[in-house]
């Protein structure tokens, strides 16, 4: 398995913090590089590049502004933004590109379900794939919370939706804070490795922390569950933590180099012992 972290492109000392704990890859927001300007992008491939670290993944493919669902979805406004979006970003190489935009692809209240399902499908078909085909990247649909969208809420939506699709490009992403939050059975996992393509994982019952040797025996169980279950699946693909740094609590035992910043020592401490701990599941 590889292991990675979610951080924002212009996080450089993170980058490096990232390399020099033992990450794999990172994974950044993908809408977020929409606005950003060419030479900020560059920067950001600078600094990959001088860490000797790329980034694999990236999330939050469609930003909220535009509506995916409903009477007034907007098809001809988001094939236009993925047409310029993967333009624009075709040079950091990702290989994955998570799509969970609950706000994008939330449907309102009194639209059925199913057309909303049948419009997520549309955009998927027309507008996703051939760009992923141009681009040589794979689609992880991400099954979120009902506390985040009201649509694609469990590992069994997202699959579904697969199997309709029914194309190599279209895969599934496994959320382990989403699949606790909505107390699924997280070992079904093990039957899906022929359309697991990318996990997330944080602490589901602790704020979306970083997942620790010291979380509560509810946590660890969960996490326990979830390689085993990654393992009889015969998953060796990416894991990046999507949370936050909080969890760990003190962490002055913790050896920190001296270029690490203040501002970055909890962060550098977390990643550290949170990749150890998944480390020692494998």
């Amino acid at each position: 398995m590889r292991f990675g972290n979610c951080i924002s492109y212009k996080d450089t000392k993170r980058i490096k913090i990232l390399k020099e704990t033992g990450f794999d890859y990172i994974e950044t927001g993908l809408a977020p590089l929409y606005t950003a300007k060419n030479e900020e992008i560059e920067k950001f491939l600078e600094d990959l590049d001088e860490n000797k670290i790329k980034c694999e993944a990236v999330n939050v493919l469609f930003p909220g502004g535009i509506t995916l669902t409903g009477e007034n979805a907007e098809f001809e406004k988001a094939g236009g933004y993925i047409n310029e979006i993967f333009e624009k970003t075709k040079n950091i190489g990702f290989k994955y590109v998570v799509f969970g935009s609950g706000g994008a692809r939330k449907f309102p209240e009194g639209f059925p379900k199913e057309k909303a399902i049948e419009q997520i499908i549309k955009t998927i078909k027309e507008y996703l794939i051939p760009e992923a085909v141009k681009y040589n990247f794979t689609v992880a649909i991400e099954e979120l919370n009902k506390s985040e969208t009201n649509i694609i809420n469990t590992v069994d939506e997202a699959e579904y939706i697969i199997k309709i699709i029914n194309n190599p490009k279209i895969k599934l992403l496994a959320d382990l804070y989403h699949i606790g939050i909505e107390n699924e059975d997280v070992s079904k996992l093990s039957k899906k490795g022929e359309i697991l393509a990318h996990c997330h994982i944080a602490n589901p019952y602790n704020k979306r922390f970083y997942p620790q040797k010291t979380d509560d025996k509810k946590a660890k169980d969960l996490y326990k569950i979830f390689f085993e279950s990654l393992k009889a699946a015969k998953y060796e693909n990416r894991i990046s933590i999507e949370g936050s740094p909080g969890g760990l609590g003190d962490i002055k035992n913790i050896e920190i180099p001296d270029w690490v910043d203040e501002e970055n020592k909890q962060f550098y401490a977390e990643s550290k012992k949170s990749l150890e701990f998944m480390k020692s599941h494998i």
